[in-house]
């Protein structure tokens, strides 16, 4: 019998579509015992999310500062033959329950000499969250042997519109009857999913992870797109220097620091509106300017070691 722990959290349940869409074919075999366990802050994130309440996040998920988590269910000692860790990033970051799991005294039991696949589900921009989440499980001792991302393939300016409609709004269908459904589509979980967790599952049996994630990466497991990428650089510079700013005024949901709050939910998306046209022709650029360097960054992006 092969035991895995799942660690998640979700909102939406988006993710859980991800989770389960993936694990299906695992789920169903019998020589496999698969156990969940949903993290929970003691005060819940809202969903759907006030306008002030989703940029209020921003400063504490960036920093890493972690909130209060309920109890787990699970035993950090138990004798698990991996471990997977299914979150979503939330500005550039590893969500909060999920970073402020890693930081617990259970996480440095759990995943200490434990292999760790790890499954995204998010808008379209996760390479900073998986690097930190990278840094987390390296300084825990944990093997890094896998990482599935699901994402929303609209394009990037559409999807800011109806990620934004979702999150603030609750809204997933077709937005305004003229923008798409947001988030990753039923049809590539239908497709792709259950490879990967039949990839999953064969590496388990076999107990050697060796070459997973170039098999991984040869059924789609990845996806990364070079303007993302270009984009996502100069947020990961931006992010932290207007976290300290706000975070220097007040704690999570001070009213001290509301006014700094609004003036980042101003500006970020208004950076990207302006940005995005202009990293798009740049990644254009980029690849003929450059191609070994981005094919470079695009490998490692792509697999498991931290530079």
């Amino acid at each position: 019998m092969k035991n895995i722990l799942v660690i998640y959290f979700t909102q939406s349940g988006q993710l859980n579509k991800a989770i389960e869409a993936t694990l299906q074919n695992l789920q169903n075999d019998a020589d496999v015992n698969i156990q969940y366990e949903q993290i929970q802050p003691q005060i819940p994130f809202p969903f759907p999310w006030t306008y002030m309440q989703f940029f209020d996040a921003f400063p504490e998920t960036v920093l890493g500062i972690p909130c209060s988590l309920k109890p787990f269910s699970f035993n950090p000692d138990a004798p698990y033959d991996l471990i997977i860790i299914a979150y979503q990033p939330w500005f550039l970051s590893i969500s909060q329950p999920i970073n402020s799991f890693l930081q617990s005294t259970e996480a440095k039991k759990l995943l200490r000499n434990k292999p760790v696949i790890t499954i995204l589900a998010c808008r379209n921009m996760w390479l900073n969250a998986q690097e930190k989440m990278k840094m987390h499980l390296k300084m825990l001792g944990a093997n890094l042997v896998g990482n599935i991302t699901f994402v929303d393939k609209s394009a990037n300016l559409v999807s800011l519109i109806t990620v934004f409609a979702f999150a603030l709004g609750g809204v997933q269908d077709k937005f305004l009857g003229v923008f798409p459904k947001y988030g990753v589509s039923d049809d590539d979980l239908k497709v792709n999913a259950w490879k990967f967790g039949d990839i999953i599952l064969y590496h388990l049996k076999k107990g050697d992870y060796t070459g997973q994630q170039e098999v991984l990466i040869a059924n789609g497991a990845i996806n990364i797109k070079s303007n993302l990428m270009l984009l996502e650089g100069r947020g990961k510079v931006f992010f932290p220097l207007y976290a300290n700013y706000i975070s220097k005024k007040g704690t999570a949901i001070s009213q001290e620091r509301q006014t700094r709050v609004r003036i980042f939910g101003i500006v970020l998306p208004t950076a990207i509106l302006i940005l995005s046209p202009i990293i798009t022709v740049i990644s254009r650029l980029a690849p003929l300017l450059f191609p070994k360097k981005i094919r470079k960054e695009i490998n490692y992006f792509s697999n498991n070691t931290l530079r």
